[in-house]
Parts: structure tokens; sequence; C-alpha cells
């Protein structure tokens, strides 16, 4: 009788594992399209042998629990692509806007410095003629026209991007106390021995929006995932979520600090939140510095030029620009010292009808300033902005088509294989009939020794 109730509870636990297997493949199935989902299998183990004299008699099967397939260095993987991504996206956004203010076509900075130094070249086949000193002297508003419209320009991404910051900050305090309150049910339903693919899969969704704001590191603990910044900065420890600040920096910008106030700005490096630090804090600086070096060689250079000779009314030249006193600023700075056409020093020896000056005043156009000449200067800017949105987008590019094969990877082992759980369905299905059959045969021998008692 022993043994057949050994033989009897074996089967009813066989009984249990393939009901348990065929109820975690039926929600496998009815996940296929579940954005998220982690496919999920049944932790079985074989039970502790019996030792019958000299013999081991096994015991049957033990259920472990349910388990999502799931592979964390791939994870891993995927969250610093989606950060570098992200990050490389929010360049792109910033400075496609960034270069719409030096077009290769149309009016733009460099066409209006020519035309501006063709309507001083004008001059030399009359100095004295009204309307081509008009002229001149309308292009040479249009120039600081230009320098002046460029430089806010690039000051007003700057001022949207202080937004997106403090968006993104409040974004990811936000999510990091989610995945505090997810690591909470999370040791909740481990200790009670419950499955814990649903919350680890929102967990993990979480840390997925986390990586695309911003560069994270997670680790796996006893008592959730620890999740902390690429500096080290701790977002979520456990059940406890740490929320980063923003405030005004000495440069007027947002910046980032973590809950204990020290400013993490510069280490903040990828995600939307990185790639807008990056666009804000060095490519406009860098785009501006060149601007403002432009505009300032230019006028300190012009306005020399100026002083080698004499306007209409036969006075020593004198600065047709003003700038400030340091490069910095000279972009937004730069303006007409006087719109009086008759300023334009055109003259070598003071008499109305010389035009000997206009060769010095056009050579400035192409003559080598500290950083080059005005028209390399201006046609490098062009560049420099062209080929920071070109590597961005290409960086893009490059980083979307990885993360598309490690996405796929991450499919391949996570994801939900109609087929296969078709498969493993009928599998387990023979199975459950199978230790079904057992327990029918146990009982009839049940059935049969008990007869055999009575009949005794």
């Amino acid at each position: 009788m022993s043994s057949l109730t050994s033989s009897l509870s074996i089967a009813s636990q066989a009984l249990q594992a393939q009901e348990l297997e065929i109820q975690v493949t039926n929600n496998n199935i009815a996940n296929v399209n579940t954005a998220g989902y982690t496919r999920e299998t049944v932790n079985l183990s074989e039970a502790d042998p019996s030792q019958d004299g000299s013999v081991s008699v096994g015991n049957g099967v033990d259920i472990q629990g349910v388990q999502s397939v799931r592979d964390d260095l791939l994870t891993l993987r995927i969250q610093q692509q989606t950060s570098a991504q992200s990050s490389a996206t929010a360049q792109v956004n910033a400075l496609t806007q960034i270069e719409s203010l030096f077009p290769t076509t149309g009016t733009s900075l460099s066409s209006t410095l020519s035309s501006f130094f063709s309507s001083v070249s004008a001059l030399s086949a009359d100095p004295s003629n009204t309307a081509d000193r008009d002229t001149a002297i309308q292009n040479a508003q249009a120039v600081v026209g230009q320098f002046n419209s460029i430089s806010s320009g690039l000051t007003g991404p700057s001022s949207a991007l202080d937004t997106t910051v403090t968006t993104d900050v409040a974004q990811v305090n936000q999510l990091s106390s989610q995945a505090a309150g997810l690591n909470l049910e999370l040791v909740q339903q481990q200790a009670a021995g419950q499955n814990t693919g649903t919350i680890g899969d929102q967990l993990s969704e979480v840390e997925t929006q986390l990586a695309n704001l911003t560069n994270i590191a997670v680790t796996h603990t006893s008592q959730g995932d620890s999740i902390v910044t690429g500096s080290g900065t701790p977002l979520v420890l456990g059940t406890q979520s740490y929320s980063l600040q923003t405030a005004t920096g000495t440069d007027g910008h947002q910046h980032v600090l973590d809950s204990s106030g020290n400013d993490i700005t510069s280490s903040i490096t990828s995600g939307d939140l990185g790639g807008t630090l990056q666009v804000r804090d060095t490519q406009i600086p860098a785009i501006l510095d060149s601007l403002d070096t432009l505009a300032n060689q230019f006028a300190t250079a012009f306005n020399a030029a100026q002083t080698q000779g004499y306007d209409q009314n036969g006075n020593a030249g004198t600065a047709l620009f003003t700038i400030p006193s340091t490069v910095s600023g000279s972009a937004a700075g730069i303006a007409l010292a006087t719109t009086d056409p008759t300023a334009i020093a055109a003259s070598s020896d003071g008499s109305s009808g010389s035009n000997g000056n206009v060769a010095n005043l056009t050579a400035v156009q192409n003559a080598t300033l500290a950083s080059g000449s005005v028209t390399t200067q201006s046609a490098n800017l062009v560049y420099q902005v062209g080929d920071l949105t070109s590597n961005a987008t290409a960086q893009a590019t490059a980083i979307g088509q990885s993360l598309t094969t490690l996405n796929n990877q991450q499919g391949s082992i996570s994801g939900v294989s109609i087929d296969q759980e078709s498969a493993n369905l009928i599998q387990y299905q023979q199975a459950y009939e199978a230790a079904a059959k057992v327990v029918s045969t146990i009982q009839s021998l049940y059935e049969t020794t008990i007869n055999m008692i009575v009949t005794s």
C-alpha cells in the first residue's frame, strides 16, 4: 500500500506540474502581442529520491516556481543603446532648428557679407555716387542684422533646451518613484511565493523609459532593482527613490542636482537629457564662439581699413562698426557706428573723387585674419553646423540599426513564438494525460486490493 501511495503522490505532483505548464503556456499565447511581455516558463526540479535499502527510488517532480526568460546582459546593452540613440536624436532635433540659421541658399550670412563687399567695391567706379553709398550703408546694416539675428536665434534654442532639462528631470523623478513602488511589490510577491513575471516586465519597461531619458546602471538585488546614473548618483535603491533637482546656474541655464544638491550636470552624457545638455552646453557655445569671432574680426579689420582712408567730406576715416570690448558677445553687440553714407572712407587722399582706399576696404573680405578670411569663416560656420547635424543623424541611424538587432535578439529569447508554444502545449497535454492515466491505474489497483481484502 505504501508503494501505491508513493506512486499516487508522484502522479499527483506530475498532474500539478503539467497543469501549471499548460496554464503558463496558455498565458504566453494570450500575451503574444502584449508590448513588453516576457515569455514565462515553469521551473521544475527532480524531487529528492527515497532510499529503500540499497535502492534509490525517485519521488517525482517539484515545482520551483514560474520565471520570466530574460537575458540580463542583453537587456543592459539595449538600455545603453537606447540612451545613446535618444541622445543622438535629441541633438538632431535641436541642431536641425539651428541649421536653419545658416542656410546654404538664399539670404544667409555669407551672401549678406558678399553683397556688402560688392556694394563697397562699386564705389571704385564713382566714389561720390550717393545711391551707391546708400546701398553700401544699407548692406552694412544688413550684415549687422544678420549677426544680431543669428546670435539671437542661437539663444532661443538654449532657452527651449532649458525647458527640456526641467521636463526630463521631472519625468526621471516620476519614473524613479514608480520603480521604487514596483520594487516593493516585487519583494512582497517573492516573499509570498507568487509569480513576479508581470512586475518584472513592468519594472523593465520603467527602466527602459529611464534609459531613454538619461544614462543609467541597473543592479538586481534581493530588495529589487537598484538604479543609478552613470556617475553613480542613486535614483532608486530598493523601495526608496531619490529625486533629482534643477536650479539656475551661474551661466543662467538650468543645472541638474542630485538629491543632496550636488551639481551632476556634466556627468549626464546620454539619453534625451544628455543629448539636450550636449547641444546646450557644448555645441551651441562652440557655434556662437565662431560667430562672435567672425563678427569681431570682420568689424575690427574693416574699421582698421576705414582709418587708412578719408570719407566723402575729406575727413580721416573712422570706424563704421561698433563692437563690444570682448570677443564674446560680438555678434549680438555689433552695430553701425553711423548711418551716414558719406562716412565710408573710399578716398586715399581726401579728395571727393578719390577711390584709392576702396581696395583696402574690399580686401578685408579675403584677407588672412586671425581665424581665417571673412569668406572662409562664414563658410566654416555653415560647415560646422552641418557637420554636427550630419554626425548626429548618422549616429542616430547607426544606433537605431544596432538597437533593432538587439531587440530582435531579445525577442528570440524573451518573446513568444506561437509555433513553439503550440508544440509545448501538445507535449504538456500528453504528459498530463499520461499522469492522469497513472492516477487512474493506481485507483484501479486500490479498488482491486480493497476488494481482495473484503473477499478474503
